[in-house]
């Protein structure tokens, strides 16, 4: 899908510019009241017009939604601002009227109904007043049709240098979609970023110089040649440097003894960047040594506003208009272009086709955490959940020194720090008044799913159990063989639950020894359940013809032996290797169950 973007309180358009980045987003319009951003705005977002006007007036908000109709506006981002909800604006909540921008926002979406929007801001909106403001913004989007995400997301995360925590808000009017994951490991430092510009001092340096050395940056590539703007040191007072001069390189005035002071005290914190390290925020007052750890990490001067820029991950070629005060201001406020790409990835990702749907078997690729909303949204009912979710018992072993290693108890990253209860309120919304669950989960955790469903009105009837014929001995020596695993069965408080015990059983044993996978039937999932557990589950369990619900598929276990006793299903899987495994698998059911109706 394609869209074309809206970008409210747009002010120098980092949000855009990284949006941009994607070739399936184009920015077409942007609006802020500040007459210098919107210049920059403008020289910088390539295909866009920038307005300049108050998002309060009404003939500048008309103005706004005509053009966005007229050019086929279809997302709206933007971060209304969000000083009011800062620590450094003392968290004013009610008593600040900018926090309330958040309702000219709305309204505009009110009125335009774009199929996505993104509201960025201050990572304390998520809490402010108790999550008053949070609330409202998901209750007025809600009743306007969205489905609506909402979290936190570091910008360090996604190769911005820089430790900068945002609330980040989506809505959908058709899909539910996640905020971005990003990589924790590979951490963009301030040396990466700004080790190759020139070592200016106090003063020195042009608004637009030539690019003369091949850089060093991750972020920039073939530059020789081609300008490099708004690299121009602030011009300290003698008294500045001579109080840079006694913090030491990557330091802060904590590390200078106090009897060199003397009358000059420090009032306020002065402190260096450090090379190895990601930057702290980065805002408006970058310029001001006294303002925090923004101050070069060995030069005595403050950071430039190309230096601000690139730990704001904006690319050489974007230039800055305005005064000084107004350039700061334009990179203090912006949202880091990086961060804006990997948003506009997340939407792309849930946007491309990763759904089958038919009558009888609908699997999607997404996350279960968050799609349950698409789900609720499209009031989807079923009559029976069925899953077996990450057990959160993975650890490293040491079986790697062995000539032919095995994986032990470690399955792989999707089983470590997995919220084993977080998802069961959510789920249980969508059965139906006579519904059952069953929960797949390790013995260690056996008490905290029950509880917690308990917690969500359902009655816990048993605790089933899945003997392995073939269990695989480890320790022997020193521990019993671990053959069993454990399921929790729960119904609808008040329900008549189905339970289809075999007329030729005197009584069933809540007991199931089947042997674990092997031969044609197994996959490379490390955790695959038996079919022959899983089809005697479904035919005890659930009535032909009803719909069961797996929402972590994996290969497809649950779904293979609901289609084959002819079920409906729904599966949803958020990882694409196992998610194909999962599909293939479900055709061939499909194909088989056909193929036993028509004989």
């Amino acid at each position: 899908m394609k869209f074309k973007v809206l970008d409210l309180f747009c002010g120098a358009g980092g949000f855009s510019y990284g949006m941009d980045k994607n070739k399936n987003f184009q920015t077409v319009l942007g609006l802020d009241f500040d007459q210098n951003t919107i210049k920059t705005f403008n020289n910088n977002i390539k295909g866009a017009h920038g307005i300049v006007g108050d998002i309060t007036d009404e003939k500048v908000r008309k103005h706004i939604i005509s053009e966005s109709k007229r050019l086929g506006v279809n997302m709206i981002i933007g971060g209304p601002p969000c000083q009011g909800f800062s620590l450094k604006g003392k968290q004013l909540g009610f008593d600040d009227q900018r926090n309330f921008l958040f309702l000219e926002y709305i309204d505009i979406v009110k009125a335009i109904k774009p199929e996505v929007f993104v509201i960025e801001n201050v990572k304390n909106l998520i809490n402010a007043c108790d999550g008053y403001f949070l609330n409202e913004i998901r209750n007025k989007f809600s009743k306007l049709g969205y489905i609506v995400n909402a979290g936190v997301i570091n910008a360090k995360d996604f190769g911005v240098p820089q430790n900068r925590e945002r609330a980040i808000i989506i809505g959908s009017l058709s899909r539910s979609i996640p905020l971005p994951r990003g990589n924790t490991k590979n951490i963009v430092t301030v040396r990466d970023a700004i080790s190759d510009l020139w070592y200016l001092n106090s003063g020195e340096g042009n608004n637009v110089s030539d690019y003369i050395n091949e850089p060093q940056s991750i972020f920039q590539k073939n530059m020789r040649g081609k300008k490099l703007y708004n690299h121009k040191a602030t011009n300290h007072s003698k008294l500045a440097i001579e109080k840079l001069m006694m913090v030491p390189d990557e330091g802060d005035k904590s590390s200078i003894p106090v009897e060199l002071h003397g009358k000059q005290k420090f009032a306020t914190t002065w402190s260096r960047l450090k090379w190895d390290d990601v930057s702290p925020t980065i805002d408006t007052r970058f310029d001001t040594p006294s303002n925090g750890r923004n101050s070069h990490p060995v030069l005595h001067r403050a950071i430039t506003p190309r230096e601000a820029a690139r730990i704001q991950s904006f690319d050489d070629d974007f230039q800055f208009f305005g005064p000084k005060t107004s350039i700061c201001r334009q990179i203090g406020n912006a949202v880091p272009p990086l961060m804006a790409k990997a948003i506009a990835k997340a939407i792309e990702d849930v946007y491309k086709d990763k759904r089958i749907e038919d009558e009888n078997c609908s699997v999607y690729l997404a996350d279960s955490f968050v799609f349950v909303k698409e789900l609720k949204n499209n009031n989807v009912k079923v009559n029976h959940i069925i899953t077996d979710p990450p057990y959160n018992i993975s650890k490293e072993n040491n079986f790697s020194t062995m000539y032919s290693p095995r994986k032990g108890v470690d399955f792989g990253e999707w089983d470590k720090k997995f919220d084993l209860l977080k998802w069961i309120g959510d789920y249980i919304d969508l059965l139906d008044k006579n519904g059952s669950i069953i929960i797949f989960c390790s013995y260690l955790y056996i008490s905290y799913i029950i509880d917690e469903l308990k917690e969500n009105n359902i009655d816990v009837k048993d605790v089933l159990i899945w003997q392995k014929a073939n269990p695989m001995p480890r320790n022997i020596n020193r521990r019993y063989v671990q053959d069993m695993e454990f399921a929790i069965w729960g119904v609808k408080k008040g329900a008549q639950w189905v339970f289809n015990k075999p007329k030729n059983t005197p009584y069933l044993r809540s007991l199931f020894k089947t042997p674990t996978v092997s031969g044609f039937e197994k996959t490379e999932h490390p955790t695959q359940k038996s079919l022959k557990l899983m089809k005697e589950i479904v035919e005890i369990h659930t009535n032909k013809k009803e719909l069961i619900l797996d929402p972590f598929m994996g290969s497809g276990s649950t779904g293979v032996a609901a289609l084959k006793l002819g079920r409906k299903f729904i599966g949803i899987e958020n990882d694409d290797r196992y998610f194909k495994i999962a599909l293939k698998r479900l055709e061939k059911a499909k194909g088989e169950s056909n193929d036993d109706k028509s004989k």
